[in-house]
């Protein structure tokens, strides 16, 4: 199957923009075969870090998804998009999974950093959703420096993780560098591809949020990326059975024989 992770462009609470650009890579890669789509974290809204332009965006929300789900219907592909998201009093940086006209799953981040403390509240599930032929673990962005949330996605069947960011600062070319020194080991150790996009944009304080498409095989190798300053993506087709071939072999998969009760007794956070 085909997968691709778009480093797409989103404005701050331009929500008309941030979904026209998504409709537009969506139609594009149904026309290429494409069958999953990863998008950044918070692409639809923008990386928001202002309570009174995410309530504004918010009630955006019933008009944004009316136009996700119809598309979802309308094409052959299943695609995870980033909305913040209201419950009661608490807010939640989320990503949704849309699929044949109906949203399959969703992930609430985990893990808020200490400037979205500010804003976001933590989700406190860890999921895995069957998508196409993938068992898809979502994460975004602060949550993929925590080796046990893949961990976790794995023991649960993930065999893709797929990693949406809205990480600021550094060059095109350094972001890069910087997912490549952690996240081929995420998916080395659990057996997993590893998908990685990161929004494009810079925010109302100028802080630029750099290019960095990544594609990453089971064994931890680079599939397919993309560093330029436009929006641009990385796109593989990757092989499901791999994985199996890989869990089968005795000195492949080295989680299969991890302790896990005597780590889980001496670990201290």
């Amino acid at each position: 199957m085909i997968v691709a992770a778009i480093s797409s462009k989103s404005r701050i609470g331009d929500v008309e923009f941030n979904l026209s650009t998504t409709m537009d890579w969506i139609k594009s890669f149904d026309a290429q075969g494409v069958d999953f789509i990863l998008f950044p974290e918070l692409n639809l809204s923008g990386y928001i870090r202002d309570i009174e332009i995410l309530k504004t965006v918010l009630k955006e929300k019933e008009d944004v998804f009316t136009s996700l789900l119809e598309i979802s219907k309308s094409t052959n592909l299943a695609f995870a998009v980033g909305f913040p998201e209201q419950e009661g009093e608490k807010y939640f940086i989320t990503h949704f999974v849309f699929e044949g006209g109906k949203i399959i799953g969703k992930h609430r981040k985990t893990h808020v950093s200490i400037t979205e403390k500010e804003v976001y509240s933590e989700g406190d599930e860890i999921n895995v959703f069957p998508v196409k032929d993938m068992r898809l673990g979502i994460q975004i962005c602060y949550e993929t420096h925590f080796p046990e949330i893949s961990a976790i996605q794995a023991q649960k069947g993930a065999n893709v993780l797929a990693m949406a960011f809205a990480s600021p600062k550094e060059t095109c070319q350094d972001k890069i560098e910087r997912f490549k020194r952690y996240i081929p080991a995420r998916a080395y150790d659990n057996a997993c591809f590893a998908m990685i996009c990161n929004q494009v944009t810079t925010n109302d304080r100028g802080t630029v949020f750099p290019c960095a498409s990544l594609i990453i095989d089971p064994k931890g190798k680079v599939m397919s990326e993309s560093f330029v300053e436009e929006n641009e993506f990385a796109m593989a087709e990757i092989d499901i059975s791999e994985i199996k071939r890989i869990k089968e072999s005795k000195m492949a998969f080295f989680n299969a024989h991890k302790r896990t009760d005597w780590l889980r007794e001496n670990f201290k956070s």
